[in-house]
């Protein structure tokens, strides 16, 4: 009798409750999924959002809107008013960066209010636009979906195949602010109505663009961070004369599928030596000359380390050249030894630029595929 009096009491006060307030139909909603900032013409900023659009009535599966200010949050005042719903910033998937804008200017400050107000997603995609923001925005997208999906997917599938890196807001951030590194971000860039993952934009410290790696050089860079969690595709071309081969066919492909890290660190006065020593195994994927493998696989790893090695040193003394450490060897300085970090710390990127960094690779060939 008293547990049916309690849900009498518990029913009526039910119907005598409100609602948390008026409802909120997706349709009258504008979830902004991208943001792109740039410098136009006149170097003044521009920014850019795309918000899927849910009304049955409307053509178009996406909007376009752009805004001229000198903040971003004084742009998104101006997007409200160009817009019929209400503004939602905190599922955005993409921030673009345009290269123009880092070539003269820091792009960090402007990125504050994303970092400063805690609606706003810092799990989104940190992606430099190899051309301009207009250019990307307004790539036709009527055989491809969403612009928001497909750039998202496109860094997501880029990153997974080993091509370039993904560096979420959250990890610009800690890029930006960490002594021991400096940031990488994904290149993307507008082809005849498509969007093609170029490679990798390295950063100076001060957030301006230092220099730009090919896909090749960014699956080395990621093996260079030890960033092994998906395979990592490369292509390289011997001399001709190495396996008998004509010069156009001279080509192996393979992909990296593990690799064991060991770092020697010396510190010398001013002078800073790194010793990597890298175990790699690895699966051959393409080869486009006739070799007997069950003969010849210790020439092929061994031709195949001495070209790894080559590529990897290569890569690290262009990002010295730009005085810039997309590697995070500093991190492993500051983790083994800290007091030498003491005295570099302040300018890391500078002491690493006169370093002597040696790559010696061990390559096992673990998989041929397919028998012939």
């Amino acid at each position: 009798m008293k547990r049916f009096k309690f849900l009498s009491v518990a029913m009526a006060c039910l119907m005598f409750v409100n609602g948390c307030g008026k409802a909120i139909y997706i349709e009258n909603q504008m979830f902004v999924l991208t943001e792109a900032i740039d410098f136009d013409e006149n170097n003044k900023l521009v920014v850019y959002t795309a918000s899927p659009v849910f009304n049955k009535v409307a053509k178009d599966k996406y909007k376009i809107t752009s805004a001229r200010a000198d903040t971003m949050r004084k742009s998104k005042g101006i997007v409200d008013s160009k817009t019929s719903g209400s503004l939602a910033y905190g599922k955005s998937q993409n921030i673009l960066i345009g290269k123009r804008l880092l070539q003269r200017r820091n792009s960090f400050p402007y990125l504050d209010v994303l970092f400063r107000d805690s609606r706003n997603e810092i799990n989104a995609n940190v992606v430099v636009i190899d051309g301009t923001a207009k250019d990307v925005m307004y790539t036709n997208m009527s055989d491809k979906g969403r612009i928001s999906a497909v750039i998202k997917d496109l860094v997501d599938s880029s990153n997974k195949n080993g091509i370039t890196v993904q560096t979420s807001l959250q990890e610009f951030h800690q890029q930006i602010k960490d002594k021991g590194m400096t940031p990488a971000l994904t290149q993307m860039k507008p082809e005849k109505n498509e969007l093609v993952i170029s490679g990798t934009v390295l950063l100076h410290k001060d957030g301006t663009y230092a220099t730009s790696l090919s896909n090749q050089e960014s699956a080395l860079l990621l093996l260079l961070q030890r960033d092994t969690k998906n395979s990592i595709p490369l292509t390289f071309h011997f001399p001709p004369e190495m396996f008998d081969a004509n010069e156009k066919m001279s080509f192996v492909s393979f992909s990296i599928k593990k690799a064991k890290y060991k770092f020697k660190f010396k510190f010398d006065d001013d002078q800073v030596t790194f010793d990597i020593e890298m175990k790699v195994s690895i699966d051959l994927t393409e080869r486009l000359f006739t070799i007997d493998l069950e003969e010849k696989k210790k020439q092929m790893e061994q031709a195949i380390e001495k070209e790894l090695k080559k590529e990897c040193e290569d890569l690290i003394k262009k990002a010295q050249k730009y005085q810039v450490d997309p590697f995070h060897f500093g991190v492993h300085v500051r983790a083994y030894h800290y007091k030498d970090w003491k005295k570099v710390e302040d300018n890391w990127a500078k002491a690493l630029s006169k370093a002597t960094v040696n790559v010696s690779p061990k390559v096992i060939i673990k998989s041929t595929g397919v028998s012939e």
